[in-house]
């Protein structure tokens, strides 16, 4: 093999130990984002949970229950 040849397969194993890192970087940032993203959900669904249930358990404030008209009509 010659040794043009040689440098060519050098750099080109570089540049895709370079990418590679590159890469990894990312897809643990991404991976990061997804669990916060993912923890966010959760609490939003459970905070959704809990306006259901006050809501079906006419504890909705300002007194109005459900399908009464505000005293403003």
């Amino acid at each position: 093999m010659s040794d043009k040849r040689f440098e060519q397969l050098e750099e080109k194993l570089a540049y895709m130990e370079m990418a590679n890192a590159e890469l990894g970087e990312e897809i643990f940032r991404q991976q990061k984002e997804i669990d916060s993203l993912t923890k966010a959900h959760r609490t939003m669904l459970e905070r959704i949970e809990v306006l259901q249930d006050t809501a079906a358990e006419g504890g909705v404030e300002g007194g109005a229950g459900q399908g009464e008209r505000p005293p403003h009509y």
